[in-house]
């Protein structure tokens, strides 16, 4: 086990992703802001600035400086439908209302919207105050779950906004069902009791990406995994998001940023990373350093790692970035079990598995009462321990009682095990997709060879074949390094 720091967890806040969309600016310039704990959501410019609610922590608020408009997301449950309770609303808030409530299609959802003036907290204000139905809770089946988004600038300066504000209000997305061909699924935690019939993974035409998943009640969801730049994943502040999940260190290996791959001559000329000298980063990796366990086996380098494993996915035909993906997707589903574990909707760790094309693959983790500093000095902390398993395909068997059957049965048990089970946490696909790092020969390492063909990357026999037919040999093989 790693050793672990074990500090309180701070509340949850407001967090940012970074994405592009297309509002009144020019694209790559915006952001989504999230609820962070609701599928609930709107893009706009960078800057904007969390409001603290002491009392209403429920609501979540956030102001653009620059304009002074304000937008806030909530959730309720109630018996009322959205328009009777955004009529109820208006009485609470005391608008002074000059039209009856009408519809509005945003994204792909019917909202009850009321445009009006009024006051926010002593402001003479004019607001936009919108509510959108999600469906019936499971567990009061009467009551419906509603969304509520109120965007609200000072009146005085509701002419010269109102178009921006309008084009905030048409940002708003609730990201609980997708379409394919016609057919709505309802995402997780809504659940079947058959599989869905959909391709998993399935990519939409705006490149997110879901995939199918099997619960331990048995029953089966579709799940958003979409591997992204997200709100921050900061469990020292309470900040439970994707995290930079396409970031790539440009500025120590900018040919790595460029192709996925390490250049050698770059590797070789690296003296620090991260600005911490590379002998350092090496000391705090080894067993006794920065954990137990450590990010390095004895006798293995930082840089005898990064270059073996660099040389070892050059031969596969991969790059990193290809190889962090399949990680970052059980990362994610983590990630989204855990909000909705932390909103009361499912059972603690209610994922058991996931299926990419004919593959199950078996997820286990386990949480830690703390979090794991990293090496590299960097935002990736450490959280889960995590087990991903599958069973070999027929083929598979086949193969392996072909090619290497010769071994004695031990030998052979251990090559199945080190193929299709890996164990580590969530910093490795941050450390692969950020500095090719796949951690030494130590326990929580996932090699570039074991997530191939767990995932399915790349056939067993393809990666077999790149490695010299020497597969057990090369998954033992430590990277061994210049220092001791």
């Amino acid at each position: 086990m790693r050793t672990r720091n074990t500090l309180p967890i701070a509340a949850i806040v407001l967090m940012l992703v970074t994405t592009a969309t297309a509002a009144d600016r020019p694209p790559g310039q915006h952001r989504i802001y999230e609820h962070p704990d609701l599928d609930l959501q709107f893009s706009a410019a960078p800057g904007w600035q969390t409001t603290p609610r002491p009392g209403d922590e429920g609501t979540h608020e956030l102001v653009d400086p620059e304009s002074g408009i304000h937008v806030l997301l909530w959730y309720t449950s109630t018996e009322q439908d959205a328009r009777r309770y955004l009529s109820k609303m208006s009485h609470m808030m005391d608008l002074e209302l000059g039209s009856d409530t009408k519809s509005r299609t945003i994204g792909d959802r019917s909202f009850w919207l009321l445009d009006c003036p009024g006051t926010v907290a002593g402001v003479k204000a004019h607001q936009l105050l919108a509510v959108a139905a999600s469906g019936k809770r499971r567990t009061h089946p009467r009551e419906n779950n509603l969304y509520i988004v109120q965007v609200w600038c000072p009146r005085a300066d509701w002419t010269k906004l109102e178009r921006r504000m309008y084009n905030l209000l048409d940002s708003v997305r609730i990201a609980d069902r997708v379409y394919v061909d016609g057919q709505e699924y309802r995402l997780y935690p809504e659940t079947t009791t058959r599989p869905p019939e959909l391709d998993s993974p399935y990519v939409t035409k705006d490149g997110r990406e879901y995939v199918c998943v099997r619960t331990r009640g048995q029953r089966f969801a579709v799940v958003d995994v979409t591997v992204e730049n997200g709100s921050p994943n900061d469990y020292a502040n309470g900040e439970w998001g994707k995290g930079r999940q396409l970031a790539v260190d440009a500025e120590d290996f900018p040919i790595l940023s460029a192709t996925g791959l390490h250049d050698e001559a770059e590797l070789d000329a690296t003296k620090t990373i991260t600005g911490l000298p590379v002998d350092a980063i090496t000391r705090n990796a080894r067993p006794g350093g920065y954990s137990g366990a450590g990010f390095v086996a004895s006798d293995e380098d930082l840089l005898s790692v990064i270059r073996g494993d660099n040389r070892l996915v050059r031969r596969l035909g991969l790059t990193h970035p290809q190889l962090a993906r399949p990680l970052f997707t059980v990362v994610n589903l983590l990630l989204r079990d855990l909000a909705l574990f932390r909103r009361g909707e499912v059972p603690r760790y209610s994922i058991a598995s996931m299926r990419l094309d004919e593959i199950e693959i078996f997820i286990e983790a386990e949480a830690s009462k703390g979090w794991q500093e990293s090496i590299f000095d960097d935002e990736v902390l450490g959280y889960w321990q995590i087990v991903m398993s599958r069973e070999p395909l027929v083929d598979e068997k086949r193969y392996l009682q072909d090619r290497y059957g010769h071994l004695p049965p031990e030998q052979l048990a251990d090559l199945k095990k080190r193929l299709f089970t890996i164990h580590t946490g969530e910093m490795v696909p941050f450390y692969i997709q950020k500095y090719g790092f796949y951690e030494g020969h130590t326990s929580y390492r996932a090699d570039p060879i074991a997530v191939a063909v767990l995932f399915g990357v790349k056939s067993l026999s393809a990666v077999d074949a790149a490695v010299g037919g020497n597969l057990l040999e090369v998954l033992k093989r430590h990277h061994v390094g210049e220092t001791r």
